[in-house]
């Protein structure tokens, strides 16, 4: 998702935000109905089932390639002469899925019940995104802590020619 100009869904994305080319924290949220509620799984833990629905890595395109390319090197593998690239697409295999399991396994410190749209919005750019089927209610992790939500940039870049003021 690419942003061309300086507003996100109507609102005027952070000067840090311009001026590092990305939507900040402050103005997604601004976008959409958030409420905080931090204790919303805690509390509806036997009421249905949360499922989170976005939010994780999913790099098995990746790792399934990078294993057929070492199994072509393998059978080409005559005089060890494939041994050092074959280990080098090995730790890559093993980065991606460490990434993989880690997205799975990422803290959030806030949780805030947001609108189908913003759900969608927040699915979209691969925020942690819950669904309870039974309360029909979305829920967003949010996995950051302390830092002032304009400071803290998304993965949705703007075009936005920025100029400092003199």
């Amino acid at each position: 998702m690419v942003v061309h100009g300086k507003y996100f869904y109507g609102n005027e994305i952070s000067e840090y935000g311009q001026q590092n080319g990305y939507v900040d924290y402050g103005t997604l949220a601004k976008s959409f109905d958030a409420v905080l509620n931090n204790d919303i799984i805690q509390k509806t833990y036997d009421i249905g089932y949360w499922e989170q629905e976005s939010g994780t890595i999913d790099n098995t395109e990746e790792i399934e390639e990078l294993q057929e390319q070492i199994e072509e090197l393998m059978l080409d593998n005559e005089n060890d002469e494939h041994t050092e690239e074959i280990e080098e697409l090995q730790d890559k295999i093993n980065e991606l899925e460490e990434e993989q399991e880690n997205s799975y396994n990422e803290e959030c410190f806030q949780y805030y019940i947001v609108s189908d749209n913003g759900a969608e919005i927040l699915k979209e750019i691969n925020e942690i995104v819950y669904y309870n089927e039974e309360l029909d209610m979305y829920v967003w992790g949010v996995t950051h802590w302390g830092t002032a939500w304009s400071y803290v940039l998304t993965n949705i870049k703007c075009n936005v020619p920025y100029e400092e003021e003199e």
